[in-house]
């Protein structure tokens, strides 16, 4: 519950914080949760978490989706690691 409750008062600012500032604290939160979410032993609660926070980001977003679709089928045919390559 930390980390909602780290994220709440990120959202719930009084004052409209720079994009700089905000797009900081959210990188630092995801890294700290992507650090709890390694330390889960179970590796079914791994993939259903992951599962739940990528639909979380996207969120219906048709432009989101579409990114996620490419990172993951770049992922998956291993055309990241070719430095011509452009996504």
């Amino acid at each position: 519950m930390e980390f909602e409750d780290e994220f709440l008062d990120i959202v719930e600012e009084e004052e409209p914080a720079d994009d700089d500032v905000k797009l900081a604290e959210v990188y630092k939160l995801a890294v700290k949760l992507i650090r709890l979410l390694d330390s889960v032993k179970s590796q079914e609660l791994k993939e259903g978490a992951s599962l739940m926070l990528i639909r979380e980001i996207i969120n219906d977003d048709p432009v989101l989706m579409g990114l996620a679709s490419k990172m993951i089928q770049d992922l998956s045919y291993g055309v990241i690691d070719d430095e011509n390559y452009v996504s």
